[in-house]
Parts: structure tokens; C-alpha cells; sequence
């Protein structure tokens, strides 16, 4: 999932913060120490101490840093239904059990596999060179001698552009910038690549903004494989394609690869903190990554985060009203396969689920998201005012979002929460590169923060005993999707299912 990010200052007085959780925490230790029993629900009926208790465990023994690390280092690019992303299980397995937490076991899932092979991707004219690319997933083999043709110059690839192209892509390449055209919204690749391909496009040259000959990778099409190749290429070498068409050139390229497509399997690993009740608050993010790289931003920060909320929560003794399951899911990056698959998997208890988090590209927390329900306002204000030491002054924020885990849940109806964050340092732009290695993750207090926020709003949401956010139903998850204007693109993918 692609993050867009907040530009918004943190203090640096960190310390100042973590000191009074750790506090409350040693007291609370102590006294439980001699207790010799887990403690009562209301020893934590108060906000703040439910904020001290869950902050302070999180900062007394944080393991973000050193789960990464293996993570990237030891495992490394985690594509779904590959050995590298059943070590990652394993992984997970091995921590959800050693953290005390409960039920803990995989629950397997099929998906449309895809592994990349052979791949070139070359100008032919009007000077012949080789280019910084890499095939986009889902993506078809392409026939031995590849696929040739002219480029044209198609902008952004928002269909106001490509309007005005006219039959200009029929039979040739649509290069286009992965970046919003001015006034229009970002477009996801399978977005670009399903509006050229309308138009007759043979191929597309997804070219990337940042600069350092980093082309970039992901998935072209919703699901299953696409109809004509794609290619992420890199800044320099559509820049140096666009010079020479604005002087009247024509430029001619040839991709050529070899993909592995097929039926595949892989899991999702999960493991709960059992609440006194029926109802169950989810949160969930994604262990897959693509293989360029270690997948260290994407999303190796959203699954130590989920790996540390739930480290957390189950030392900290809250037992709370509904369960807290962590689900870590496989296959977001295939095209949202795990998390399809959970939520068509667990249909008979969709009324339980009071509410999804979902940690995806996870920095340092900066206010807190609600997808729709803005009814719940006056709540979300009061625990912003509790959680005033975390310093969140983007405070709430009601868009919401498609291409993540939380996907399947917001077309389910289920309320979608959690942190909006801010990466630290220039590691975003290494997003689905090979540049995407575990040194670009350079603040893990602001992760381990992050965690605690996350275990907050979890706590929030599984306390009381009756719920804060009611479900939607058919109308209201459609009326969501028009007011974010994603009505359009999920239909154009038969994506809104009936309701059950």
C-alpha cells in the first residue's frame, strides 16, 4: 500500500513521554508481583491508566528494531507462496506464541500466484539503450521475440488526459508518471494500466517520480493476469523518452519476460488476546512484501508494529469486554489475497467484529483516521485529549482508503480505525524498490510509539460493552465509497460484493 505522507513536526524530547508510563508501569508491576494474580478489569476502568499501562509496557521492553532486523535481514523479500514467506510465518507463529497470546494458528488461503523471471525491457530508437525496469506484477508472458512498439507521452494517465490523446494509444506504449495529475487524485498502476488498455494501449511504461534510476514494482491488475505487459521504469529513462519526443521523435521499445503464473497457497498467521464477551476488535497488516528488496518500509514497519501491539497487550493484563485478534496477513502485495480471503473465510461472525486497525508503511504517529462515522467525533476528541503526551496534532481524519488489508472490511461494513503516520526520513521513497532495505527505517522509537497508539485505539474500541461504531449496511458502505469518490473504481472491478 502506498502512503502518503504528513508533513508535520514531532518533538524531540521523547523522553519526556515514555517517562511517566514507565512510572505507573514499574508501580504496577510491583504491585502485581505481590498480588500473584492477573489483575482485575477495574483497576484499568480509567482511560488513563488503560494509556500508562499499555504505553509503559511497550517502552520497558520494545522489540521493533530487533524484529525487523530479522525480518530483513535474515529473511528478507517475502513474495506470498514463496520459502522466504513461510519463514516469515514461522516467524510470526513462534512470536504470537512466545508473547503469551492465545489460539494462536495459520489459516490457509489459494490465490492467483505470480513470481517474475527473465525480464528485459529496451529502447530501440532513435537511440538504442537498456532501461531501469522491472516488470510490474500480474503481468502475462510476454511471446519469445517480446513486445514492440511506439510511445506516447500519456501524462498521469487520469482518463481527462488520456480523453484528450484521441486514438493516439491503439497499437503503442503509454508511458505514464506515477503521480497525481495538478487538481486530480493519485491513481493506483491497475487504475493506469485498465484506462490505456480501453484505449488500445499494447503495453505500459509505468514510470516513477523519484529520482536515482529506481524503478518501481507492484501489482498492474486487479486479479488474475493482466491483458498486455507493464514495465515500472525508472525517472531518468522516461525523462530521457520525453526529451526526445517533445523534439519530434519517435521512440520504439521491446519488453521482453518470462513470468511464473498460477495457482498458489500461503496463510495468514493470527493470535488473540481473549476479552470477556463475544465481539472481537481486529488488528491486522500485512507480513508480504515484493522481492527486490528486504520489504523493510513496506511492510516490514506495519508487521513489527502489529507484532509489538500485540507483545504488549498481552503482557499488560487489560482484559477488555471484546478479544483483540492480531491478524498478520499474506499476499497484500498479490493484490489484497489474505485479507480477501480472512474476511470470506470468517462471513459467520462479520457481526462480532466491532472494528479493523490496520498497520501498513507505519511511522510515527501523528492523529487518528475513521473511515466515515463521523458520529463518533466526541469520543475520538476525548481520547485525543488523553493521549495529549503522544503529540498528534493532525487530529482526525474521515477519507477513506482502498488498496490495503482494510479493503475487504470497509466493503464488509466494518468500521476501519486507526494512527495516521508520517515516515521518518527519505525512506518512502524506496517504496517497492530494491532500495527498500531495513536501513531506511531510521527511528524506532517513533515505531515503538506507534505501537502503543495502535494498542490504544485497540483498547478503545474492545473496553466497554457495548460498542462505539455500529456497522454499515449495503447503502452506507456505497454511500462511503461515493463520498470518496472510489465508487467508480470499484465497480469498474466488480469489487462491491452482495452482502450476506
Amino acid at each position: 500500500m502506498r502512503l502518503i505522507a504528513c508533513k508535520l513536526l514531532f518533538p524531540a524530547a521523547f523522553i519526556f513521554i515514555c517517562l511517566p508510563f514507565l512510572i505507573v508501569t514499574d508501580g504496577y508491576a510491583a504491585g502485581a508481583a505481590k498480588k500473584g494474580a492477573v489483575p482485575a478489569r477495574g483497576q484499568f476502568g480509567d482511560r488513563s491508566a488503560r494509556v500508562s499501562r499499555l504505553a509503559g509496557v511497550v517502552f520497558e521492553g520494545s522489540e521493533v528494531e530487533k524484529n525487523l532486523r530479522f525480518l530483513c535481514d535474515e529473511i528478507g523479500g517475502r513474495v506470498a507462496g514463496t520459502p522466504s514467506s513461510k519463514k516469515a510465518l514461522d516467524m510470526a507463529e513462534k512470536l504470537f506464541k512466545a508473547y503469551g497470546l492465545k489460539n494462536v494458528h495459520r489459516e490457509p488461503f489459494e490465490f492467483d500466484g505470480w513470481l517474475r523471471g527473465p525480464f528485459q525491457c529496451e529502447a530501440l530508437s532513435p537511440v538504442r539503450f537498456p532501461m531501469h525496469a522491472v516488470a510490474l506484477a500480474n503481468t502475462p508472458s510476454t511471446p519469445p521475440e517480446g513486445v514492440e512498439g511506439v510511445v506516447v507521452d500519456a501524462a498521469h494517465g487520469n482518463p481527462v488526459e488520456l480523453d484528450k490523446l484521441g486514438d493516439a494509444l491503439k497499437g503503442r506504449f503509454a508511458l505514464v508518471l506515477d503521480e497525481p495529475m495538478p487538481g486530480g487524485r493519485w491513481m493506483h498502476r491497475s487504475e493506469v494500466l485498465f484506462e490505456a488498455y480501453k484505449r488500445g494501449a499494447i503495453g505500459l511504461l509505468y514510470q516513477t517520480a523519484e529520482p536515482g534510476q529506481l524503478p518501481v514494482t507492484g501489482t498492474c491488475w486487479n486479479r488474475g493476469t493482466s491483458p498486455i505487459p507493464a514495465a515500472g521504469i525508472s525517472k531518468e529513462d522516461g525523462e530521457r523518452i520525453k526529451r526526445s519526443l517533445a523534439l519530434g521523435e519517435t521512440v520504439r521499445v521491446r519488453i521482453t519476460m518470462t513470468n511464473e503464473i498460477g495457482p498458489a497457497t500461503s496463510e495468514n498467521v493470527v493470535g488473540e488476546v481473549p476479552g470477556r464477551g463475544e465481539e472481537i476488535v481486529i488488528v491486522g497488516g500485512h507480513l508480504d512484501s515484493w522481492d527486490l528488496g528486504q520489504g523493510a518500509v513496506d511492510n516490514g514497519t506495519g508487521a513489527v508494529t502489529v507484532l509489538e501491539a500485540a507483545r504488549a497487550f498481552s503482557k499488560s493484563g487489560i482484559v477488555p469486554e471484546a478479544t483483540i485478534r492480531f491478524v498478520l496477513f499474506m499476499g497484500e502485495e498479490s493484490g489484497l489475497c489474505g485479507s480477501d480471503a480472512y474476511v470470506a473465510q470468517h462471513g459467520s461472525e462479520l457481526a462480532r467484529w466491532r472494528a479493523m486497525i490496520n498497520c501498513d508503511m507505519m511511522g510515527t504517529p501523528v492523529g487518528i483516521r475513521v473511515m466515515g462515522h463521523k458520529e463518533v467525533d466526541p469520543l475520538l476528541a476525548e481520547l485525543l485529549k488523553a493521549l495529549e503526551g503522544f503529540d498528534l496534532p493532525a487530529g482526525i481524519s474521515h477519507r477513506a482508503g482502498i488498496y490495503g488489508d482494510q479493503q475487504a472490511f470497509l466493503l464488509a461494513g466494518v468500521p476501519v480505525v486507526g494512527p495516521m503516520t508520517r515516515f521518518e526520513g527519505d525512506g518512502e521513497r524506496y517504496y517497492h524498490t530494491a532500495g527498500d532495505t531495513f536501513d531506511k527505517v531510521t527511528n524506532f522509537r517513533q515505531l515503538s510509539l506507534c505501537a502503543a497508539v495502535v494498542d490504544v485505539l485497540a483498547a478503545e474500541l474492545a473496553w466497554p460493552e457495548r460498542r462505539l461504531i455500529e456497522r454499515l449496511d449495503e447503502n452506507g458502505v456505497k454511500a462511503l465509497m461515493k463520498e470518496n469518490k472510489l465508487e467508480e473504481v470499484l465497480n469498474s472491478w466488480n469489487e462491491i460484493p452482495p452482502r450476506k
